[in-house]
């Protein structure tokens, strides 16, 4: 399988520790799978709308330079060509944040620190959701 073919998570957040984090995690509990990392909302939301094609999972930051996270869950978590790939808003603030996101098609919402196995937890059950749907 070629890198091109690889299945993708998406990875959006502007803390450099958090992306490495999240990178880290998805190494060692999904290493089939390739991660993509963004800085800022901007960039994620150019990625998005160069396709969807192998993403199985965007994982999003909320408030970063550029869009928020929300609001990028907003726009493309109900497009017909997002519908089998799951959103999760990981973010620090205000849960009614998260919740909002949950009504507007995210998959899920984790406040920031969540414990890592609530982290790998959510991430599985969105990738086997995702290649259920598939």
């Amino acid at each position: 399988m070629t890198n091109d073919q690889r299945r993708k998570i998406i990875v959006a957040d502007d803390e450099k520790i958090m992306r490495r984090f999240v990178g880290v995690v998805i190494e060692q509990k999904f290493p089939e799978f390739e991660v993509e990392f963004f800085e800022d909302g901007s960039s994620l939301e150019s990625r998005l709308n160069q396709g969807v094609e192998n993403i199985r999972l965007v994982i999003t930051d909320n408030t970063m330079p550029g869009v928020q996270g929300s609001e990028l869950i907003r726009r493309y978590a109900t497009r017909e060509e997002f519908k089998r790939i799951p959103f999760i808003l990981y973010y620090g603030g205000d849960e009614s944040i998260g919740e909002q996101a949950i009504r507007n098609g995210a998959f899920r919402y984790l406040l920031k620190p969540s414990p890592l196995t609530e982290f790998s937890e959510a991430v599985g059950q969105a990738l086997r959701l995702s290649d259920y749907q598939i």
